[in-house]
């Protein structure tokens, strides 16, 4: 394999950092707009281009993986290549589901109050009727597990059965749009129609990253100009959503998909990212990994703790203290949880 733009360390430090953004979104849901302290307003801005990145890199390393399989067994056949791992791949999602979703039901019954368990009970019943627009309560963030379940199956049947990695791509792109169509249609929410096509990007990109950076080299200066062009056009449509036209809202999202690609290949044009990597196991370095390697389990327990703290039971008033409280929470947890319960969590 050539010289990777996206590298592992690179991505899992990445990884840290954007799962705080989405942890303070939640976390700002349940202050005034008063209250809201910059860090939150931040993260409010940069947590669609959170989840686009998260969607973008999963899909990415999934092409990547792929290729390095065939690198290795280059006479194995197809059949031989894609044995098993369907399976393995949706249980690395689902395992994670249904543990952190007995961790959601317990906080949802806590925040009722024990004493009031029927009362929790009912509730809970009642949240799994969201299940019918894409809300897979009580773990509610759960939803990014269950449409990656979704494209992980796209990508095993545009891969497997098509020979040819762009025809593949071009029918992966095909399906995930009638994965949009299907969940517009069934009403499930925005976030289901605006970060899946950012997978099927990652998957392109996984497969000409040299072929892009070369030419963002070649065109450094225009990709200079784009780039904040790009960023203008995100944030103008994440502080005007949904104030616009649906097409308007449709063709904005262009910067989305296109973002993560100039980026990264911008990025390593530039050398920011060899940079980068070289400062990767300093302190900082070495705590975003840390981060990194626990995002999953910040981004699936975060939830919890953000809504028990503003329950009926416990209720932190000081939006300070409710951000610090509720961060030091979940990531203490989500430390304990991967260091302690990690084979109950991870395939």
């Amino acid at each position: 394999m050539v010289d990777s733009t996206l590298p592992k360390e690179y991505s899992v430090a990445l990884k840290g950092i954007l799962s705080l953004f989405i942890v303070g979104s939640h976390i700002s849901g349940w202050l005034q707009p008063g209250e809201t302290l910059l860090w939150l307003r931040i993260c409010n801005l940069l947590t669609p281009l959170s989840l686009v990145l998260f969607f973008f890199l999963s899909g990415y390393g999934l092409m990547t993986q792929q290729r390095l399989r065939t690198l290795r067994a280059p006479s194995a056949t197809s059949a031989e290549l894609w044995k098993g791992w369907l399976p393995r791949r949706l249980w690395g999602l689902v395992k994670p589901f249904l543990f952190f979703s007995l961790i959601s039901a317990f906080f949802l019954l806590a925040g009722e109050g024990f004493d009031r368990f029927s009362e929790g009970i009912q509730t809970l019943f009642t949240y799994l009727n969201y299940w019918a627009v894409g809300i897979p309560t009580p773990l509610g963030v759960g939803w990014f597990l269950w449409e990656l379940i979704i494209l992980y199956i796209l990508y095993y049947i545009s891969f497997r059965y098509i020979q040819s990695s762009w025809r593949a791509v071009m029918g992966l792109v095909a399906l995930v749009l009638l994965l949009i169509v299907f969940a517009w249609q069934a009403d499930f929410g925005y976030y289901w129609l605006r970060y899946p096509l950012s997978f099927a990007v990652g998957v392109a990109y996984a497969l000409q990253e040299q072929k892009i950076c070369t030419k963002v080299k070649s065109y450094r200066l225009l990709a200079l100009v784009a780039l904040p062009l790009l960023s203008g056009v995100y944030m103008w449509s994440v502080m005007t959503f949904p104030n616009k036209p649906l097409w308007i809202l449709m063709i904005s999202h262009v910067a989305y998909y296109a973002l993560p690609v100039l980026f990264f290949a911008l990025s390593k044009a530039c050398g920011m990212t060899d940079f980068m990597m070289q400062r990767m196991h300093g302190v900082l370095g070495r705590a975003l990994l840390w981060l990194g390697g626990i995002s999953l389990e910040i981004y699936l327990l975060h939830k919890s703790f953000v809504d028990f703290y503003r329950s009926a039971v416990v209720r932190i008033d000081s939006p300070m203290l409710y951000m610090l409280v509720s961060y030091a929470s979940t990531i203490l947890g989500a430390y304990l949880i991967a260091r302690y319960l990690h084979r109950l969590v991870r395939a």
